[in-house]
């Protein structure tokens, strides 16, 4: 039996320093230990990760407290799906979500855009060369952005933790996943 599985890793830019059971990162305290959370299964890969994602603000919530609860605000973020292929799931991808959560300490002031805590991930259609393939994922990206969060969350160019992921799918042809939180 082989299962496929896609692993997406975000990693947070920042300096951690540990300070008695809590670390502070990038101006944010952190709890020492990261939380795993496996979201329902789904034919579909994106709930398949909205699963994910909300099972592990619900754990994290239930154990810690609304503070922590903002994916956004975590570190060491990684995000993994399996292609079940067996079993009552057979066909249905399973994914798991695992943060260090933080409570996010924004300043009043801050000049920052506003951001969605839910990543958008987008998969673009096969092209010839890699850098069509990786125009293709951004605007999907740009698509699905705008479908799910309205025009004003669209621009690529404002989002933030951007990356776009390409793979040789055959002798001639490329597929990226562009992923990024949509901001204004």
């Amino acid at each position: 039996m082989y299962r496929v599985v896609i692993v997406i890793g975000m990693a947070v830019a920042g300096m951690i320093f540990p300070l008695n059971g809590v670390l502070l990162a990038a101006g944010n305290q952190c709890l020492d230990a990261s939380v795993s959370a496996v979201g329902k299964p789904s034919s579909i890969g994106e709930l398949a990760r909205a699963n994910a994602f909300f099972t592990w603000k619900s754990v994290v919530k239930a154990k810690h407290g609304d503070d922590y609860a903002a994916w956004s605000a975590a570190t060491e973020r990684q995000l993994s799906c399996v292609d079940l292929m067996a079993g009552e799931n057979k066909g249905k991808w399973e994914c798991t979500r695992i943060a260090r959560p933080c409570k996010s300490t924004k300043s009043i002031i801050s000049a920052s855009p506003s951001c969605k805590e839910l990543v958008t991930i987008a998969y673009g259609a096969r092209k010839r060369s890699e850098l069509a393939a990786k125009a293709e994922a951004e605007n999907g990206w740009a698509l699905l952005a705008k479908r799910t969060h309205g025009d004003d969350w669209a621009l690529w160019e404002s989002a933030k933790d951007k990356s776009v992921d390409c793979k040789k799918k055959t002798k001639y042809s490329y597929q990226c996943v562009a992923q990024a939180f949509a901001c204004q």
